[in-house]
């Protein structure tokens, strides 16, 4: 579905630090550290800082450390830019004064944000509905958004009266003019612009004539060219049952990871755990076997926005959904025993080890 999906809730905006509770991806920078044969000229720049709630890492090859430098000042231009059209943290943000607005008034967005608010549409209706970016209600209701947690599951009364304001089908986009048909209707791109940022660095560095770097924002990946060591550059799934452990190693180069998964980011409620993975459909937080979900594309929104969406389908239908669209899928589904996972990989994801 690399091709089939032409770029198709929950990242920072959903909860300041909800990547520590999801799972990510991390680059493996032993394989940088080795040392370039004498005749190379290449070397390696680390631009790295906090943004969106979470890390960013911008590894960059090239041939002058000074002009590698200089990139980082639009960069960061470039990152603050998403963050300030997109976070719901931010009171002043588009995304916050569209929220704010009424049902049937139109409010003309960014071009970023027109385009992110249109991919997820796009994925909204290929996945039938399991993404959806209006679920911010339901994001809060169960503990997991800008309100904190909660000591109880919303009941159904509650649940009722919140789907009377939830439903992509209720977003109006033409252009880059945004509407809504009810009021409360609220968006939370949470689970694409991370992904749309990454996207947005590499755009620059590859005009900007850098052809080999490898951009990190919070998990969500893209790599271009190849490492120092003129390698692909080798990118680990991390371990569910273990913070930091590595589960398998893949290498990347011109193409995009991102992973969704359900362990890290959780409340227990009336004793009973609960994943921060909202399932749009029942309303309720996914409950099923699958761990985790990464999924490779040519753009990292698209593999962001795909695996929240096969994270809410659960192992048995994303994995149906994702051979059936020709995905690039890796899962880790849970079995009897806590550490240990059955996997799950299309066809395509395997072409990729190869």
């Amino acid at each position: 579905m690399i091709s089939v999906v032409k770029r198709v809730i929950t990242f920072a905006l959903t909860r300041k630090n909800s990547e520590l509770g999801s799972l990510f991806l991390f680059v493996c920078f032993g394989c940088l550290l080795l040392a370039c044969s004498p005749a190379s000229r290449q070397i390696e720049h680390l631009f790295s800082g906090q943004i969106m709630g979470t890390y960013f890492r911008i590894t960059m090859i090239g041939e002058n450390k000074e002009d590698l430098i200089r990139h980082e000042s639009a960069l960061q231009d470039t990152m603050e830019s998403v963050n300030q059209s997109m976070s719901n943290y931010i009171d002043d943000s588009q995304v916050s004064r569209f929220n704010r607005m009424p049902a049937q008034q139109s409010m003309q967005v960014s071009i970023a944000f027109a385009d992110v608010i249109r991919e997820s549409l796009i994925i909204s209706e290929l996945s039938a509905g399991a993404f959806d970016i209006t679920v911010s209600p339901l994001i809060n209701a169960w503990g997991f958004g800008e309100d904190g947690a909660v000591e109880r599951q919303p009941g159904q009364a509650e649940l009722d009266r919140l789907a009377k304001t939830i439903g992509y089908q209720r977003l109006k986009l033409k252009g880059q003019d945004l509407a809504k048909s009810v009021d409360g209707l609220e968006v939370n791109v949470s689970a694409i612009a991370k992904g749309y940022a990454v996207d947005q660095l590499s755009e620059y560095l590859l005009n900007a004539g850098v052809h080999n770097f490898l951009v990190d924002i919070g998990g969500e990946i893209r790599a271009a060219g190849s490492n120092l060591a003129g390698d692909s550059w080798r990118v680990a799934i991390e371990n569910p049952t273990i913070l930091g452990g590595v589960h398998k190693i893949i290498g990347l180069s011109d193409i995009a990871i991102a992973t969704s998964g359900d362990y890290r980011n959780f409340l227990v409620i009336d004793g009973q755990q609960f994943s921060h993975t909202i399932n749009p459909v029942t309303f309720k937080p996914s409950l099923h076997k699958l761990a985790s979900v990464s999924v490779v594309s040519d753009k990292c929104s698209t593999a962001d926005g795909l695996a929240t969406a096969l994270m809410v389908m659960g192992d048995e239908r994303g994995f149906e959904f994702a051979k059936e669209n020709k995905l690039a899928v890796y899962m880790l589904v849970r079995t009897a025993k806590p550490d240990e996972y059955t996997i799950l990989m299309t066809e395509e994801f395997r072409r990729i080890l190869q």
